[in-house]
């Protein structure tokens, strides 16, 4: 289920040749992660901006057998706090990896780059939007009868949020299959890309907020 990997790991117990396993296939103890793991890693996935939804699900239901604590706890203590650790990295994994935001936002750390700071400049590309949202949520709040207005608003901007998360993922398709996902432009491009879905996806809770009360 783990790609392999060069260095040798031994299980801590039998010492048997565990490769990247989470679990010894041998005497199946839980085995301390190392420290250059990653996420994808962690549930043995190739590292793609690209994850196929319905495998990251098995391995995640694989993964979370294999290492659950109770399995573990009445083996030794070392195997029931490994045992805890692994858990907690498995779904970590899932939730991070299985949210193609979320992914993204990983996958720009593992390389180094961060959203930053000025993650909340308003994007040039949807500054027009961004301020007529903006002008009805202030009569809104202000008490003026735009109610319908403010619903109107946040259907265009559920779907140019739809849009953009769509052609995101096209994109991420084609730097994974060319090789240039990790290449500074598209790192660079894909910041851009998940900065103004991060940005809509702020602004749409805002109006979600402003419509509930």
């Amino acid at each position: 289920m783990h790609a392999a990997v060069t260095d040798e790991r031994r299980c801590w117990r039998c010492r048997a040749d565990v490769g990247d396993a989470l679990v010894c296939a041998g005497c199946e103890a839980p085995q301390a992660l190392s420290p250059d793991t990653d996420l994808f890693r962690v549930l043995g996935l190739p590292r793609n901006l690209v994850v196929d939804g319905s495998d990251l699900e098995r391995r995640w239901h694989d993964a979370s057998r294999l290492v659950h604590p109770d399995r573990h706890q009445a083996a030794s203590p070392q195997a029931g706090a490994l045992a805890v650790t692994l858990s907690a990295a498995v779904n970590r994994a899932y939730r991070t990896l299985r949210d193609p935001l979320a992914r993204a936002r990983y996958w720009l750390e593992l390389h180094g780059t961060r959203l930053g700071d000025d993650n909340n400049r308003v994007p040039p590309a949807l500054a027009a939007l961004v301020f007529e949202t903006q002008e009805k949520l202030e009569e809104l709040a202000g008490g003026a009868d735009v109610r319908d207005e403010v619903e109107s608003v946040r259907t265009g901007l559920g779907e140019r949020l739809s849009e953009l998360e769509r052609d995101l993922a096209m994109h991420e398709a084609g730097w994974d299959r060319d090789g240039t996902s990790a290449a500074p432009a598209t790192l660079a491009e894909l910041k851009r890309r998940v900065s103004d879905i991060n940005y809509l996806r702020s602004l749409l809770g805002d109006v979600d907020a402003a419509l509930g009360a």
